[in-house]
């Protein structure tokens, strides 16, 4: 009696992102904007030095500046990003960098540039870079599934680590080609094609739950409006 061999189910293909659409336009919305940060990074200085004649004291203040916010509300800018909707977060920011950067330009051309000006743009360009650095991270398991995040993560910090060295070096070379004020006004395009990127994604981000304590501590605050002022005791 002869014994015929049983077939093998073929495995089931691993799960992969060729063909996500959403997650190219992060990566892609993700990558120009890392790239128009660093560019800043190095344009702003430039723009100081050879627009103002700024001193080193105040080049090296400026460009100290944009690091400012992580160190100082880094930490409550990712409970603040829980309670909101992260890709109109992003958005927002792409459009602030574009506004800020759009204005140091127009500002020289009108003869009324200032370091004060140069600082104030740092300031906020690293406030949004902030909050989108946070916001994209949390974005992504709204776009892509569970199996596909340790993949799609690697992808992202691959790119924020390209981006890093490519906006340093192109910072320079837009600086030469079209001038230090001029430049940032390019620079300015990689946020509009970021948020062009970001504009285009198709799912559905779902709202923020709230925390959990929050019911609770409503609950209490609403039983103690409704006591005797002699017994009333609020508190989470």
């Amino acid at each position: 009696m002869s014994t015929e061999p049983i077939a093998e189910t073929p495995a089931p293909p691993a799960p992969s992102l060729a063909g996500h659409r959403d997650f190219r336009l992060l990566w892609i919305g993700e990558t120009t904007n890392r790239v128009g940060i660093n560019i800043t990074t190095v344009a702003m200085p430039l723009v100081a030095v050879v627009t103002l004649n700024a001193s080193t004291l105040a080049v090296s203040v400026l460009a100290a500046v944009p690091w400012l916010p992580w160190l100082l509300i880094g930490l409550p800018a990712g409970a603040w990003v829980d309670r909101m909707r992260r890709r109109p977060l992003m958005l927002v920011c792409n459009a602030s960098s574009v506004v800020l950067l759009a204005s140091v330009p127009v500002a020289a051309w009108l003869g009324v540039l200032t370091m004060t000006q140069l600082l104030v743009v740092g300031l906020l360009n690293g406030l949004a870079a902030v909050f989108f650095g946070i916001s994209y991270k949390v974005y992504l398991p709204s776009i892509v599934d569970r199996g596909l995040l340790q993949q799609a993560n690697a992808r992202l910090q691959g790119s924020e680590s390209v981006a890093q060295v490519a906006g340093l070096g192109g910072g320079g070379l837009l600086a030469q080609a079209f001038g230090a004020v001029s430049g940032l006004l390019v620079n300015a395009c990689t946020f509009v094609v970021s948020a062009l990127c970001l504009f285009g994604i198709r799912s559905r981000e779902k709202m923020p739950e709230p925390p959990p304590s929050a019911p609770r501590c409503a609950a209490r605050w609403a039983r103690a409006c409704a006591t005797p002022r002699t017994t009333r005791t609020c508190g989470c």
